[in-house]
């Protein structure tokens, strides 16, 4: 048992200082205009508005491929499905304002 402890302490110590060799997960991609060689021109993308909610493309077969925090304003989704890619947003019920159900915004990139 007290070998079993040790170990563990162990472990810990060996990974707490690993934590702070991880990078923040900042914009750490070149900014447009920067004068460098991996710096990329600003290119006009469409974001076709789509009138269907999340629930309507996950219930079609769409797969969520990755999620993020959307500046607050809920989660934003990337979902896939054959050769069709969505942005959607998904925000949850706010008590501080009348939005009292669960709500979708969803846009095609191609």
């Amino acid at each position: 048992m007290r070998k079993a402890g040790f170990m563990f302490m162990t472990a810990l110590g060996l990974l707490g200082p690993v934590c702070g060799f991880a990078q923040s997960s900042g914009d750490w991609l070149p900014q447009s205009g920067m004068k460098s060689p991996y710096s990329p021109l600003a290119v006009p993308t469409t974001l076709k508005p789509l009138p269907v909610s999340l629930t309507e493309l996950l219930n079609k077969g769409f797969s969520v491929i990755s999620t993020t925090e959307h500046a607050g304003a809920g989660i934003l989704l990337t979902l896939v499905e054959r050769k069709q890619t969505v942005l959607c947003v998904l925000a949850a019920p706010t008590p501080q304002t009348d939005q009292n159900v669960p709500t979708s915004r969803c846009w095609a990139l191609n």
